[in-house]
């Protein structure tokens, strides 16, 4: 395993302005849809990053933004073969629109939905992620407040942790292990949750997901304090 010190690029939103990350450290490139979408919750970027520094202190982690745009992430991926990445982590814009970069010698890595020819896969059981309008914290109370009946969990941060020790293997030569066969690729699936105003606490507090103090804050206060959370 590689042992060394963290680089970590910051985000970088188009494939022209990238700068600053060349070397000969491994580099691990993160091909993110859309950094702005709250409703997204394939990939926890922070979590990705701070896993790979646990594991691989000399990996150089580039991330790159397509905002939503499948032409820029085919830039981007292009972009991050240029620049002589060792392994692509893609959440796609459009799976089948990135077909063409598995034909590239680098490995890759898909996460949140399987992009055809990948090396690696993780995911949710059963396909796709559920939209959701707004972050957890947000759906969480509006559970709380009785607005609606239940909102859709998704592990993203043990999602993004497994994404980052597969493209780590990936780099180290490791052998996969728990893998599944989707497809013909080793993959990784989780569960997504329907969380009811009964597990808010034991399954997104406890899981740090949300705290407490954030669940309960303002209008949520008196709630929380009927219901004995607080």
């Amino acid at each position: 395993m590689l042992r060394a010190r963290l680089l970590t690029c910051a985000l970088l939103t188009l494939a022209p302005l990238l700068a600053g990350c060349d070397g000969d450290e491994p580099t691990i490139a993160l091909l993110v849809a859309d950094a702005s979408d709250s409703s997204s919750r394939s990939v926890d970027v922070e979590r990705f990053t701070d896993r790979v520094e646990a594991t691989c202190d000399e990996c150089v982690v580039t991330v790159y933004d397509a905002e939503g745009a499948a032409e820029t992430q085919r830039s981007q991926a292009r972009q991050a073969e240029a620049r002589n990445s060792d392994v692509v982590v893609v959440v796609p814009v459009d799976p089948d629109d990135l077909a063409s970069l598995t034909g590239y010698e680098l490995p890759v890595v898909s996460l949140g939905e399987l992009v055809p020819g990948s090396d690696r896969y993780v995911g949710l059981e059963g396909g796709g992620l559920a939209s959701q309008a707004g972050t957890d914290l947000e759906a969480a109370r509006e559970v709380l407040l009785g607005d609606e009946e239940s909102m859709t969990y998704v592990p993203t941060r043990a999602m993004s942790e497994q994404a980052a020790d597969v493209a780590v293997a990936l780099l180290a030569g490791t052998p996969v292990t728990d893998a599944q066969d989707v497809d013909g690729v080793d993959s990784w699936l989780y569960e997504q949750q329907d969380v009811t105003i009964d597990g808010l606490t034991s399954v997104l507090v406890g899981q740090g997901v949300v705290t407490l103090d954030e669940l309960c804050s303002g209008s949520a206060e008196k709630r929380c304090a009927r219901l004995g959370l607080r």
